[in-house]
């Protein structure tokens, strides 16, 4: 049998045109010679839908969507991921469910199980859990169905233990394979995780097991794609491209066994954020895109991300030197452009800087301290590059990196500020990672600016390291507190210095309100600041400071 994997990029709440298009893959699809097409997790309405669920007629679209799709599944059957209505009045108002449509009509509807409700998930909030198992056949072949959590009930591999498990249900069901759709999202190792994951899924029904994975980039979160069909021995049968929208065949009577996808750290983390740049401007309707240029290595690197994503035509480079800038930035700031062929411009702001300072003394509003004469000058950069956003429709992107998020290394208002954080989930570490992979294989990025020691240049002589840990151990100290959760004794008992333990915890510390202000940080990583990540504010985060 030919199946056809869609691995889709929805546009969230968009149904109408999502409906249009799940409609011409259902088509083409059948003009290959497919018998069964399988779509992702919430294909019509997008994942996640969040509040879009608050709308009555954003479910009733979803619902009508079902209705319509179902008239195009003639000579094909379709498993499509959808919102249904709890007409129950008991519990939450809505099911995550997955429709069958074969003949014409909707013939099956499965409802998922498991809802996450850690990390970035919130489905408990909206989805009420179904209880039901669903098999379906397709010309003598069975199929099973779930969504994606129902097959990762596997606390031995690092997943969060349910009550229940929904792959039981299918154990004694003789099935020839096992469905999942999933809106997965990404971090570094998860393609592989899930080939774990649903290889112990996979065996625990006895059957091989198809996945189907939403792509794209959708807010924070960026979608991987990396559709799978594994066996329950763990081997690979069939994997699907990764961050790449398509509609790929999967043959059951041509199986061979393949390696995972592999790759270097610097390749995944440069397609999830050149996808991750793309669909946030293409999916809020923006086509081009600015940032402040520095000279320095973080900045370069979103350039690269933005050149690739947007095409070097809609992106817009601008070096905002004051008399603390070196020449050698702003030489490398317009080198780094013209290599890209990307707009430069080179506007100073040391008048503004001047007129600042000069409004305190006509206003005798008494001296201004070193720290605030440097913030001063990143929020006076960030108000000349939000002019040129608002005027050329630009969206401004932001170019701190997580180890300076961590530590409050950002200024408020300024090179904190923007409408999207490229590498906010980034170590520096990482960050001269890409840095160097694009310097290999591409010539993008000059070495000087790889080489010369990271410095903000908001003072003489400036050097980042005067005010925070040496990069090598606080990238270590980011991971540790941020994604792992240790906590000040754990850090010292692991053999962290415990001068440079106490600079980290006491700047992470009094920084979190800041972190609150961030715009939205593509996330790469397992624990990302954003909608992953809820702290308190006015609080006392003891276990950092005792």
């Amino acid at each position: 049998m030919k199946i056809a994997i869609a691995q889709f990029n929805p546009r969230v709440g968009d149904i109408s045109q999502n409906v249009i298009r799940i409609a011409e893959w259902i088509e083409q699809a059948k003009e290959k010679g497919a018998e069964l097409v399988v779509f992702p997790e919430l294909a019509v309405t997008g994942y996640p839908p969040k509040d879009f669920l608050s709308y009555p007629s954003f479910v009733d679209s979803s619902e009508t969507a079902i209705t319509t799709l179902s008239r195009v599944a003639k000579g094909i059957a379709v498993v499509v991921g959808f919102v249904e209505k709890n007409t129950t009045g008991i519990g939450a108002p809505f099911y995550n469910s997955a429709a069958v449509l074969s003949d014409g009509q909707c013939v099956e509807r499965y409802r998922k199980q498991l809802l996450p409700t850690y990390d970035v998930f919130d489905e408990s909030r909206y989805f009420e859990p179904g209880n039901q198992a669903c098999v379906f056949e397709v010309s003598g072949v069975r199929f099973g169905l779930t969504i994606c959590e129902d097959a990762w009930n596997f606390p031995n591999l690092g997943m969060r233990e349910y009550p229940q498990q929904p792959l039981d249900a299918y154990r004694r069901q003789k099935l020839n394979f096992l469905i999942n759709l999933s809106a997965s999202p990404f971090h570094l190792g998860k393609p592989d995780e899930r080939i774990q994951l649903f290889s112990a899924g996979a065996q625990r029904v006895g059957s091989p097991l198809i996945v189907c994975n939403q792509v794209g980039g959708n807010d924070e979160l960026i979608f991987d794609g990396c559709s799978l069909v594994v066996e329950p021995s763990g081997s690979l049968l069939w994997k699907g491209q990764c961050f790449v929208e398509a509609l790929e065949y999967f043959d059951t009577n041509k199986t061979t066994q393949l390696q995972p996808w592999g790759g270097s750290e610097a390749a995944w983390l440069w397609d999830a954020l050149v996808l991750g740049v793309r669909d946030y401007a293409s999916k809020s309707g923006v086509t081009q895109a600015c940032l402040g240029l520095s000279g320095g290595i973080d900045s370069a690197v979103t350039l690269c991300v933005a050149a690739e994503a947007l095409g070097p035509e809609a992106v817009s480079a601008v070096s905002l030197p004051t008399r603390y800038t070196s020449s050698a930035s702003v030489e490398d700031a317009q080198a780094l452009a013209d290599q890209l062929k990307v707009s430069f411009r080179n506007i100073s702001v040391d008048g503004l800087f001047d007129a600042y300072q000069n409004l305190w003394k006509e206003q005798e509003l008494g001296g201004l301290g070193s720290l605030t004469l440097e913030n001063l000058q990143p929020r006076i950069r960030m108000t000349v590059l939000m002019a040129l956003a608002n005027e050329e429709n630009r969206l401004l992107l932001n170019t701190s990196n997580k180890s300076e998020i961590a530590t409050g290394y950002a200024t408020l208002y300024g090179d904190s500020a923007g409408a999207l954080s490229v590498l906010g989930d980034l170590t520096k570490r990482q960050v001269y990672l890409l840095a160097n992979y694009l310097h290999e294989m591409r010539s993008w990025i000059p070495k000087r600016i790889i080489d010369r020691p990271p410095t903000a240049e908001l003072r003489e002589g400036q050097r980042d390291e005067e005010s925070l840990p040496p990069y090598s151990v606080l990238d270590e100290l980011v991971v540790a507190v941020v994604e792992k959760g240790w906590g000040k004794t754990k850090l010292l008992e692991s053999g962290f210095d415990s001068k440079w333990v106490e600079l980290f915890c006491r700047l992470h510390r009094v920084s979190e309100y800041k972190r609150n202000q961030l715009p939205p940080v593509l996330r790469v990583s397992r624990k990302a600041f954003g909608v992953g990540r809820r702290l308190p504010i006015a609080a006392k985060m003891s276990f950092l400071s005792e």
